[in-house]
């Protein structure tokens, strides 16, 4: 108790000290408090935003607020955006596929064949000219690296491997009976 009544006076000293150093007029302060009030008021009200509710995996809900779309004095058509800006469309013929032949002799030549992958161009590897020891690490690379950018590997032959690209469908044909 004794320590709380030394605080309280600490504290009451302190406050006179500054006081008149820094006096403030009543109105002034009283004002400052009006507005002080008056934003915790305003941020206190709730906010009227639509809320969507969807259910998750467990079984539960979850809700959240609805997206709220501006709308513009100027209509939008196919050739402006939002506020009547025209837009740009660039369009591209559609890409060549891209079909690179590598036969590495070692280790070290592989990195060809994934910058090729990562520049969209597939890549069919020949490993003929590699020891086992060496054709399973340069396989296991290029499948990690083919893995990293999302695309595929397909075995052609025992020796022979096509890596493509994210974006370029590889599908097996099926086989014509003779």
């Amino acid at each position: 108790m004794g320590a709380n009544s030394f605080f309280s006076r600490v504290k009451d000293m302190t406050s006179r000290v500054v006081d008149s150093f820094i006096p403030a007029a009543y109105d002034e302060e009283y004002e400052d408090e009006e507005v002080v009030q008056q934003v915790q008021q305003t941020a206190a009200q709730p906010r009227q935003e639509a809320m969507t509710s969807r259910r998750v995996a467990n079984g539960g809900t979850v809700s959240f607020p609805s997206a709220s779309y501006s709308t513009s004095s100027v209509p939008r058509t196919p050739t402006t955006g939002d506020g009547g800006t025209p837009l740009t469309v660039h369009t591209t013929k559609v890409a060549e596929l891209k079909v690179r032949i590598h036969r590495p002799r070692r280790y070290d030549d592989v990195g060809t064949a994934v910058v090729q992958l990562k520049q969209g161009i597939a890549v069919a590897v020949n490993f003929d000219c590699l020891n086992d020891v060496e054709r399973r690490r340069v396989c296991d690379f290029l499948n990690g690296a083919c893995y990293v950018l999302h695309g595929t590997a397909r075995v052609v032959s025992s020796t022979i491997i096509l890596y493509a690209p994210k974006g370029v469908d590889v599908t097996e044909a099926a086989a014509q009976p003779h």
